[in-house]
């Protein structure tokens, strides 16, 4: 599924579970890689909707200040 298509709180909940995975004792480098880039693609897929979510607060923020 495409990250594009799932909430916030999914996309949160699925680094989370990507970052306790590493936390581990014993995993296999191949799957290490693997989760890697999934976080990578993941974690900013989450900066791109926080980066809208941050401009549609400010001009939500500036419409209230402006009346």
């Amino acid at each position: 599924m495409s990250t594009t298509n799932k909430s916030l709180s999914k996309q949160l909940a699925e680094l989370d579970e990507i970052v306790a995975w590493f936390e581990q004792d014993d995993f296999e480098i191949e799957a290490a890689i693997a989760k890697f880039e999934a976080g990578s693609k993941l974690a900013e897929a989450i900066k791109a909707e926080l980066a809208t979510l941050e401009n549609k607060i400010t001009v939500l923020k500036d419409k209230f200040d402006s009346e």
